[in-house]
C-alpha cells in the first residue's frame, strides 16, 4: 500500500518533502554514485524547489549536486523561457541556484513545432537513465498526473498495457514499451509531452505532493475510490504499492483520518 503522510499546512508539506527528497537522493548517491531525479510542474512542487535551493536551509548542502541528473515528467508545448514552461519554473526556483552541471539537466524540448518529435527525442534521451531514483508528481483537481488527463485511453489498474493516449490522432498508438508520448489535451486545446505509465511506475521512489481543499476529492478517488483509471488517472499509482509516498496538507487530506504530522 502507498504511504500517506499528512502535514498541517502547505509550508510544513514543502519542508517535509524537501527532507524526504534529500534523503532519497543521498541514499541513491551512496548506493549508485548518482541520482536520477524527475521533476514535476505545478505550484506545490515549486515551493519544494525553493526550499532545496535555499542556502539558509539544510537540504541544499546535503546534496552532492554534481551527482544528480534531472528529468521532467511532462512539459507544455512552449519554449523554455515561457512563463508556463515546467522547465522554466524549475530553473528559476531551483536549478539556477545549485551547482548542477548543465549537461546533467535533461529537459523536454517543448519549443519544437511537432510535439511528437519532442516525445521521440526525449525517449532517446531517457535511454540508459531509467528507472528514476526519485519521481516527483503533483495532482490535478481532476486527478491527472504528469499530462495524463481524464478521458485518455489508459492502461488497466496494473499498468501492464499501454494503449492510445492521444485521442486526436486516431492512428497513433503508444506501444507497451514507449516511455514518452505526445498527447492532445482537448479541454486545454493544447499538446503536451508526457512520460507514460510504464516510465512513471518504474521509478524506485514516487513522491506525490498535494495541497489545498480543492484537491481533496481527487485524493479520495485516487486512494480509495472504485477503480476507474480513465476517469481518475492517479489511480495508476496503486500499481507501485509502497514505492509511492503521498505527502499532503490537512486540507487536501480531509477524507483521511491520519492526524497532521
Amino acid at each position: 500500500m502507498a504511504i500517506i503522510i499528512v502535514l498541517k499546512d502547505q509550508e510544513a508539506l514543502a519542508a517535509a518533502a524537501a527532507d524526504r527528497v534529500t534523503s532519497l537522493i543521498e541514499a541513491s548517491i551512496a548506493g549508485r554514485q548518482a541520482a536520477r531525479l524527475c521533476l514535476s510542474g505545478g505550484r506545490t512542487p515549486r515551493r519544494l524547489y525553493e526550499l532545496l535551493a535555499d542556502n539558509a536551509r539544510p537540504w541544499r548542502a546535503r546534496i552532492d549536486w554534481t551527482c544528480v541528473h534531472v528529468f521532467w515528467s511532462d512539459e507544455r508545448q512552449v519554449p523554455p523561457d515561457h512563463p508556463e514552461s515546467n522547465f522554466g519554473m524549475a530553473h528559476r526556483a531551483l536549478l539556477a541556484h545549485v551547482p548542477i552541471p548543465s549537461a546533467q539537466v535533461h529537459r523536454m524540448r517543448g519549443e519544437l513545432p511537432d510535439a511528437a518529435d519532442a516525445a521521440r527525442e526525449y525517449a532517446a534521451v531517457l535511454s540508459g537513465h531509467l528507472p528514476f531514483d526519485v519521481l516527483l508528481l503533483g495532482l490535478g483537481e481532476d486527478a491527472h498526473i504528469a499530462s495524463i488527463f481524464p478521458g485518455s485511453v489508459l492502461p488497466n489498474g496494473s499498468g501492464a498495457s499501454l494503449v492510445r493516449l492521444a485521442h486526436a490522432n486516431p492512428t497513433g498508438f503508444a506501444p507497451q514499451d514507449e516511455r514518452v508520448a505526445a498527447v492532445w489535451v482537448e479541454h486545454l486545446h493544447a499538446w503536451r509531452i508526457t512520460l507514460t505509465p510504464p516510465a512513471l511506475l518504474d521509478a524506485r521512489a514516487i513522491v506525490v505532493l498535494v495541497s489545498g481543499a480543492s484537491k481533496a476529492a481527487a485524493v479520495s478517488a485516487a486512494l480509495d475510490g472504485p477503480e476507474d483509471v480513465r476517469r481518475w488517472p492517479a489511480q495508476l499509482l496503486r500499481a507501485a504499492g509502497d514505492r509511492v509516498e503521498w505527502l499532503m496538507d490537512s486540507a487536501a487530506a480531509r477524507s483521511h483520518d491520519a492526524p497532521p504530522a
